[in-house]
């Protein structure tokens, strides 16, 4: 069966079986983010600073709404349930404390994909936007003026140590709602980063460019002025024409390679550290040395890299189980991903077409409902094709976990072709 069909296949599946708490919890998460902002709102038209710090709330129920998709897709994934190991052991640890673990962890990738690709930016402004329909005539200023960096840092101080009290009160008595907040505290303080570096980066760059060092960091290049060499005729054209086309098929690339990493990682924290080193012989071997190292060294070694480590190792386990995937697969998924997002973009249009020309108070409503149905243009999660879009990247992580399995098992003796049959 070639590739893709069975990627196709494999998930629809994955659809017909678990499509109605997908769909639910694509509306429940739609319901959330709008409560959310409105609570938000008004907060922070009363304090400007407590409000942009209840903002990372908002990411982190995107977060929750992914996780908990792929968290219902998790029984039908047999071979992804196969890898994990001894499943049925006693230490394995409860969904609940699963989940919040897996929070834990895609907090910082997903808050890194969610700035790189401007949603950081969009949920700000439809902060601010609601801000400004609540509060039209700015009697309590405008939401995002935080003023001094003061308030800012005594969130982020505040948030550090409320999270150092439910690290200690964890760590005595295990509870997930613990790590839920712990997961929300340092949610705020990478908000809070984030949105400092996006705010200030403009304001530094020209800070830096009048400096006299940025001369020294190659902003002034003496070899600008002169003039590239002259070219044969017809390869300048050529050349353009093939960086253009691959830095587009990179990029087309990379949003469905980031959202496969992602997807690897809620299942990568299940994978032991034996999984890992199963699927490189030259890491096997340093650990292998690492464990023939005296007790003594071995036992500061590892309380030297207990906290990275698991961390760490599940993020490594992500990365193992995509590339894994194999490039034919990896192509039919981004080809997949693609169309997807294609195939909404033309509903939307579609759609608009259809019903016609309106008034802006048709289409504040009407725009909203239809962006749920089949998305919008600024990226919202629709009922149609966010669940074929979670079911398709765990379809693709299922095939390639697999193959890799395939790959592995050891093959079945050949049997002697030249040996003679016994006789009765």
């Amino acid at each position: 069966m070639s590739i893709p069909f069975e990627l196709a296949r494999t998930t629809f599946r994955l659809l017909r079986r678990h499509w109605p708490p997908l769909v639910a919890l694509v509306l429940a998460g739609y319901v959330a983010d709008a409560w959310l902002l409105r609570g938000v709102v008004e907060i922070g038209i009363r304090n400007h600073v407590l409000g942009l710090s209840l903002l990372s709330p908002l990411v982190v129920v995107q977060l929750v709404v992914v996780v908990a998709m792929f968290h219902v897709l998790r029984p039908s994934l047999p071979s992804l349930t196969a890898a994990i190991e001894n499943p049925a052991d006693a230490a394995t640890p409860t969904g609940a404390d699963r989940f919040t673990a897996v929070l834990a962890l895609a907090l910082v990738p997903f808050f890194a994909y969610y700035a790189a690709w401007g949603f950081l930016g969009e949920t700000i402004r439809e902060y601010s936007l609601a801000g400004l329909s609540r509060d039209p005539f700015g009697k309590n200023g405008p939401l995002l003026d935080t003023g001094k960096s003061y308030g800012l840092l005594m969130s982020v101080g505040a948030s550090w140590l409320l999270r150092r009290y439910a690290k200690a009160r964890e760590a005595r008595k295990h509870s997930p709602w613990w790590q839920t907040l712990i997961v929300l505290c340092e949610a705020n303080w990478v908000f809070i980063g984030l949105f400092v570096v996006t705010r200030w980066k403009d304001a530094a760059m020209k800070w830096l460019e009048s400096r006299v060092v940025w001369q020294y960091l190659g902003g002034a290049d003496p070899a600008a002025d002169v003039a590239p060499p002259v070219l044969a005729e017809g390869w300048p054209t050529l050349v353009d024409a093939l960086t253009n086309a691959g830095q587009g098929v990179f990029f087309a690339a990379l949003l469905p390679i980031v959202w496969l990493a992602l997807t690897a990682l809620n299942f990568g924290r299940d994978l032991s550290e034996k999984t890992l080193l199963a699927t490189d012989r030259r890491l096997e071997r340093v650990v292998t040395g690492y464990d023939a190292l005296p007790s003594l060294v071995r036992r500061f070694g590892d309380d030297l890299v207990k906290g990275y480590r698991s961390r760490y190792v599940p993020v490594a386990n992500s990365v193992r189980l995509t590339l894994n995937a194999g490039l034919p697969l990896l192509l039919a998924f981004c080809v997949g991903y693609r169309g997807l997002e294609w195939l909404s973009a033309q509903a939307w249009i579609g759609a608009t077409h259809l019903m016609g020309p309106h008034p802006i108070d048709f289409w504040r409503a009407a725009g909203d409902a239809l962006a749920l149905v089949v998305g919008g243009p600024l990226g919202t999660p629709s009922i149609v094709f966010e669940p074929l879009r979670i079911c398709l990247l765990a379809a693709t992580l299922e095939l390639g976990v697999a193959a890799w399995v395939r790959r592995r098992e050891p093959a079945p003796p050949a049997e002697d072709a030249t040996a003679q049959p016994q006789a009765v």
